[in-house]
């Protein structure tokens, strides 16, 4: 009985042998999948930095026009506001001139005589 529990022990220990060796290359075999996978993933990974360089520059380029054109809007706002500074100043002024000062300026502005034939 000794015997029949030893053959038992030895048979089950031969079939897991067997078994871990049919696994074992089936594992194998799926490293080099998964190698072959990992090579196609890094060449997606370099065009993908690639092309992001490419994005990188354009916004680069972009950032750039919208600074230049923000100086430009800012130029333009302070024109804007000298220019309105300016013509309230005229506009108040305008307001002092009594009638005679304001038919002179107007004779002169368009060479018209004022005075009836």
């Amino acid at each position: 009985m000794f015997k029949d529990k030893q053959n038992i022990i030895l048979l089950i220990i031969v079939v897991l042998v067997g078994w871990n060796l049919f696994n074992t290359n089936s594992i194998r075999t799926d490293v080099k999948g998964y190698k072959a996978e990992i090579e196609l993933l890094q060449t997606k990974v370099d065009s993908t930095k690639v092309v992001n360089k490419q994005i990188d520059t354009k916004i680069d380029s972009v950032k750039e026009n919208v600074v230049a054109i923000t100086k430009e809007i800012h130029h333009i706002d302070n024109t804007i506001t000298i220019v309105k500074n300016q013509t309230n100043e005229k506009a108040n002024n305008a307001g002092k001139f009594s009638n005679v000062e304001l038919e002179q300026f107007f004779a002169s502005r368009y060479n018209k005589n004022l005075t009836p034939n």
